[in-house]
């Protein structure tokens, strides 16, 4: 059964018996009609952008993998511990992972920053990047961070309750923790609305001298924060009172670290993985 196969699309037509090739001169979309007995027979062009668009797929393919390898973040370099719940109650849990290189021993002597963050729970900013963060930091042998995750379960949408939940949570629970921890630095994450505060800033409520000497660094290393000094006569908030002072009293550099509410994700995660690696370098 004789056919006209276009070499273009691959399109075909079956000639009649009153009818010869010499009836038709192009296909509808233009390409050249080839005379085949039987549909089998295809014609080497159209063999030929056959095996072309899968070189054009597999090449495709072999980039996208190579993306995902090389440009995907990945933390095979890192020892990154399941959250532990360490204590809850009617206000939420408070949960606890380490963070360590993979090559670091039980040996090493270690400089640990311990990271807060879910204190203030309508703050999702400073929760998503520097969760985000401490997990795929590129961490040396004797460097490690630990977590620790507030989840305010109890009115975590109400401005003041929200807020007094979560710093009651660290109060409690926290706080004894890291005393019993070997952490140097202590970063209490939040993020501000406009008007709180300029950008990208850390406080040190207490002026504690230790403390104190990280946000100088700070203030010197990254043009982008701001360092907020206490004076003596300012008005403490609650997690002041309640948190960043006991932590501070207890031999603990301490800082409040604000980012803008405002801020892509990128920015605050780029500002929030600058400020760690300044907080190791004052260690």
């Amino acid at each position: 059964m004789p056919y006209l196969i276009c070499e273009n699309c691959g399109g075909y037509y079956h000639l009649d018996d009153d009818e010869t090739p010499n009836d038709y001169d192009r296909c509808h979309c233009g390409g050249k009609l080839v005379y085949s007995e039987n549909l089998d027979s295809k014609p080497p062009k159209s063999r030929k952008k056959l095996y072309i668009a899968l070189s054009l797929i597999l090449i495709l393919t072999i980039t996208g993998v190579s993306y995902l390898v090389f440009f995907i973040p990945h933390n095979e370099g890192l020892k990154v511990s399941t959250p532990t719940v360490i204590a809850s109650d009617y206000r939420g849990t408070v949960s606890k992972q380490t963070i360590t290189a993979a090559n670091a021993t039980s040996n090493s002597t270690t400089k640990t920053i311990a990271v807060i963050t879910g204190m203030h729970p309508r703050e999702k900013l400073s929760i998503r990047t520097v969760s985000d963060m401490v997990t795929q930091y590129n961490l040396t042998s004797d460097q490690v961070i630990i977590h620790y995750m507030v989840n305010v379960t109890d009115n975590p949408d109400n401005y003041v309750n929200g807020r007094s939940n979560g710093e009651g949570l660290v109060s409690q629970y926290i706080i004894p923790d890291v005393k019993n921890s070997s952490a140097e630095v202590v970063i209490i994450c939040h993020d501000h609305a406009p008007g709180y505060g300029m950008g990208y800033y850390v406080a040190t409520p207490k002026m504690d001298s230790p403390s104190v000497a990280v946000g100088e660094l700070i203030e010197n290393t990254l043009p982008e924060f701001t360092y907020y000094r206490s004076s003596s006569n300012a008005e403490h908030g609650s997690s002041t009172l309640t948190v960043s002072n006991p932590l501070a009293a207890a031999g603990f550099r301490t800082l409040v670290y604000e980012m803008p509410q405002w801020a892509s994700y990128n920015q605050a995660y780029s500002e929030s993985k600058k400020l760690v690696a300044t907080c190791f370098q004052a260690i």
